[in-house]
């Protein structure tokens, strides 16, 4: 379904820096024609981006954990219904639960906007006041988009009025499975038959009671898996990527510690935030994600695209994007033993590597394509738009 006019499209989300998951489908959608305008919490590298790409942006602070925020976020809300008010949308698309839930708000003073939430993750639903707060407010949304079929499949069940599964694409082009590592493995005086392993993730904390001992991510369970590989593959090397955005380094300084407190820092590496993707992954054997909870994944796709062999939690939206013995192994949750069973299966084997990581570019240049996933998200919105005009016709 073509529209008969651009839409105008109000996208939210409610983190200033990264989210390149967000940066592709605002260029995208607007790349289709529309007029896009963002709000973002704060000034940042996201901003100057979608800037440098022609989007506007408007800086609303409608983030505030402590009471003392509390007046600044009300004022907040207030400015974001004028702002919404005055930009008149037919579409306001909110990513991430904060976000989500001032969009909520404020967009109940302009009811004839389509009011879409997209979540990029399920984190929240791991903690009692927002899943609270998230079925409470749910009703407000016209469409929510799951990000994979996990999400998708929670909200169905928490009684959403409209489910659709869109994937976050990105260019799935630049990335080069040519690409050699040569410079990667240099930098680290590595040899080309030295076995490599890595996870690369943002080290992300949170206040919610069940990730206090093992992070979103799974970098303990990384870390803890690598003990036991080790005992394997004495030479191996364990490389830990990313970097905590925009905190103290308060819980890179724990992983720290835990390395050292295993006796694995000679064979571990932690190399902080990276830009040279291609060349980092391609200087992997074994690309890992043992996440607690997960959508699709962008570095998942990422390391099928640069076709390495991956290992990953089976959990949340992780088996979208692997296909468990065909492009890659899928392992529990939080079971150290079985991450380092499943790496050393595939560091022992570099012909299934090589095929697994064949068949894993292949499902993704399908799956993730940024111009076929922005063309959906706009029929997903064309769709709920002709749907809301019928129902209130009638």
């Amino acid at each position: 379904m073509m529209p008969n006019r651009p839409l105008r499209i109000l996208q939210i989300v409610a983190t200033p820096v990264g989210a390149d998951w967000f940066y592709q489908q605002v260029t995208g959608l607007a790349r289709l024609g529309n007029t896009v305008q963002v709000v973002l919490p704060g000034d940042g590298p996201l901003a100057d981006r979608l800037r440098d790409a022609g989007v506007a942006v408007e800086i609303i602070p409608f983030k505030g954990k402590e009471i003392r925020h509390q007046p600044r976020v009300a004022a907040a809300e207030l400015r974001l219904a004028r702002f919404i008010r005055s930009f008149r949308p037919d579409v306001i698309h909110a990513h991430l639960f904060k976000a989500i839930l001032s969009c909520r708000l404020a967009a109940s003073f302009y009811p004839q906007a389509l009011k879409v939430a997209t979540l990029p993750g399920s984190v929240h639903l791991h903690s009692r006041l927002f899943r609270l707060l998230d079925q409470w407010t749910l009703s407000r949304d016209d469409l929510i988009i799951g990000s994979c079929q996990a999400i998708a499949d929670q909200y169905r069940a928490m009684g959403a009025r409209s489910v659709a599964v869109s994937y976050y694409g990105f260019d799935v082009h630049r990335l080069d499975p040519l690409t050699s590592g040569a410079a990667f493995r240099r930098e680290f005086g590595l040899a080309d038959d030295i076995p490599t392993v890595g996870m690369i993730a943002h080290m992300y904390i949170t206040r919610i009671p069940a990730f206090q001992a093992i992070g979103v991510k799974g970098h303990e369970v990384f870390l803890d898996s690598a003990a036991l590989l080790l005992r394997r593959i004495p030479g191996i090397q364990i490389f830990v990527i990313g970097d905590e955005p925009l905190t103290s380094g308060a819980y890179r300084r724990r992983l720290e510690a835990r390395s050292a407190e295993l006796g694995i820092n000679g064979n571990v590496h932690f190399t902080g935030h990276r830009t040279d993707v291609a060349s980092v992954l391609a200087g992997l054997d074994v690309v890992v994600a043992p996440s607690m909870s997960e959508a699709a994944c962008y570095v998942m796709a990422e390391a099928l695209l640069m076709q390495r062999s991956v290992v990953a939690s089976n959990v949340g939206g992780l088996p979208d994007t692997v296909q468990h013995g065909v492009s890659g192994l899928l392992v529990p949750p939080g079971d150290p033993a079985a991450l380092a069973d499943a790496i050393a299966e595939l560091i022992a084997d570099p012909s299934r590597r090589e095929e697994m990581g064949r068949r894993g570019r292949e499902h993704c240049l399908h799956r993730f394509d940024g111009n076929a996933t922005a063309v959906e998200v706009q029929a997903l919105y064309l769709e709920a738009l002709d749907r809301k005009r019928t129902k209130r016709a009638a």
